[in-house]
């Protein structure tokens, strides 16, 4: 599990990223980003995000995103929710089940 900051914006974007980097990286099957704490993410917050995605699938590993209301809105304004396995909760995505 990532714990994603309360704010995600071009200030900490790359930590975001590196973190989720690291978990992946190491053969995890399953790594949940946990945005449930998370009160705003901004675009490079999300484009981390689809990063990490993207380097999952080319690793046979799963991304999942538990998302707070604000970051769940957010998601769906850009498209996102399309991509990203996300969750109301970190149970729901621990146990990959909306």
């Amino acid at each position: 599990m990532v714990a994603l900051p309360g704010e995600i914006d071009t200030s900490n974007d790359h930590e975001v990223r590196d973190a989720l980097t690291r978990a992946l990286g190491d053969g995890t099957a399953v790594v949940v980003a946990d945005g449930s704490g998370t009160s705003f993410c901004g675009s490079c917050g999300v484009a981390a995000l689809l990063g990490a995605h993207r380097q999952a699938a080319r690793a046979g590993s799963q991304l999942r995103v538990a998302a707070s209301p604000v970051m769940r809105r957010v998601l769906e304004l850009t498209g996102a929710d399309h991509v990203l396995d996300t969750y109301p909760t970190i149970a729901a995505a621990l146990a990959g089940r909306a």
